[in-house]
């Protein structure tokens, strides 16, 4: 009896247990990663199923089972959450782009969350309805590649978003800190416009709770820019209190990778540990090539209104896609073997009908 009830103890706790060592070991060891959002995820998974098992056995106790039908209602309560997800970020995304749209003006850019967000709910409800109606082997293959598709970028990008969140996650002041790198992101003429004063301004706050650090402010001169965006960031920095001595620009970098790149030649300790600063949205894309650049980085966002972000996080995740499209393309084609068969099976059987 005394090993049954460990036995049963042991069950229960290990989905949390294996959750949140997973999450734990994930966080120490591999954190800019896509891995990070995933084991966060699972961690969650565990919580609920013990919590859920912890309920039934308590409910063994209780007179009228009242916890055991508390369980039942909390297994239907995710159980439904998870069948209408899909449908609520739809209607989420477009209720968020219109709202983008209003704010901002219309733009390719701006269309991104609305164009998916109409995507989803067209894969959801319009697809559907056609395949119905239409009753056709080659429409059900294509709905079908269609919808393994959008589930599988769903989650990813869920993931993605996840894993973003939790790479700007600090407790207490940065420390042991030996060069803080903030990102451009473009100027208007000479002027330093207030989405690139908010990464400035928080790579000053760093560097104020960590006075020995170098600050380094990284962009080159692009096309409306009349100077390098590197030398408006640092003039802009040293008026709003960056210290002197430990400030210094970096003039020729276009993108992200060159950012990191350029700015390396200008660490005051290249082992040391680097404080990446970008708006909140843009920061995990930098962090996941820092990795792939070997360098010991940490992440910082600036905020920026939601409604923004989300757009703009759609963009970046865009942007990770393109970046990984070799493992992409990969993953698609094992994921999608079933539907190549099918589809394989269903032409060479066409075939054989028309012969």
């Amino acid at each position: 009896m005394q090993a049954d009830s460990a036995m049963m103890t042991l069950l229960t706790w290990c989905p949390l247990l294996v959750g949140v060592t997973f999450f734990a070991l994930t966080m120490a060891f591999n954190r800019r990663s896509l891995w990070s959002g995933f084991s966060a995820f699972v961690m969650l998974l565990g919580i609920g199923a013990t919590s859920i098992v912890l309920l039934m056995t308590a409910s063994q106790y209780v007179t009228g089972s009242l916890l055991g039908t508390l369980a039942l209602i909390a297994i239907s309560l995710v159980a439904v959450a998870l069948l209408l997800f899909p449908f609520a970020l739809g209607i989420f995304l477009i209720a968020e782009g219109i709202r983008l749209l209003r704010r901002e003006g219309l733009s390719p850019a701006n269309c991104l969350s609305l164009a998916l967000g109409v995507l989803i709910c067209f894969d959801l409800l319009v697809f559907p309805a056609i395949v119905a109606s239409v009753h056709n082997d080659a429409v059900n293959w294509v709905f079908g590649v269609l919808s393994a598709c959008t589930f599988y970028f769903s989650a990813q990008l869920a993931i993605y978003c996840l894993s973003s969140a939790l790479n700007l996650i600090h407790f207490g002041k940065a420390r042991n800190i030996a060069q803080i790198l903030v990102l451009g992101s473009g100027l208007f003429g000479e002027t330093v416009p207030p989405l690139l004063q908010k990464r400035i301004a928080k790579g000053i706050e760093i560097q104020r709770q960590d006075p020995h650090a170098w600050l380094i402010l990284s962009g080159g001169q692009g096309a409306g820019e009349d100077v390098p965006e590197g030398v408006a960031m640092k003039a802009w920095a040293l008026a709003h209190g960056a210290d002197p001595a430990n400030t210094v620009c970096e003039e020729r970098s276009r993108n992200t990778r060159e950012n990191l790149l350029f700015s390396r030649n200008l660490f005051a300790d290249p082992n040391g540990k680097t404080a990446i600063v970008s708006t909140g949205y843009h920061v995990f894309r930098a962090l996941l090539l820092s990795k792939q650049l070997h360098m010991n980085a940490v992440g910082y966002g600036s905020k920026t209104p939601w409604y923004f972000s989300l757009n703009a996080l759609l963009r970046e995740f865009i942007a990770y896609v393109s970046m990984t499209r070799k493992w992409q393309i990969v993953i698609l084609v094992v994921l999608l073997t079933p539907f190549w068969v099918s589809g394989v099976a269903g032409l060479v059987q066409a075939i054989q009908h028309l012969a």
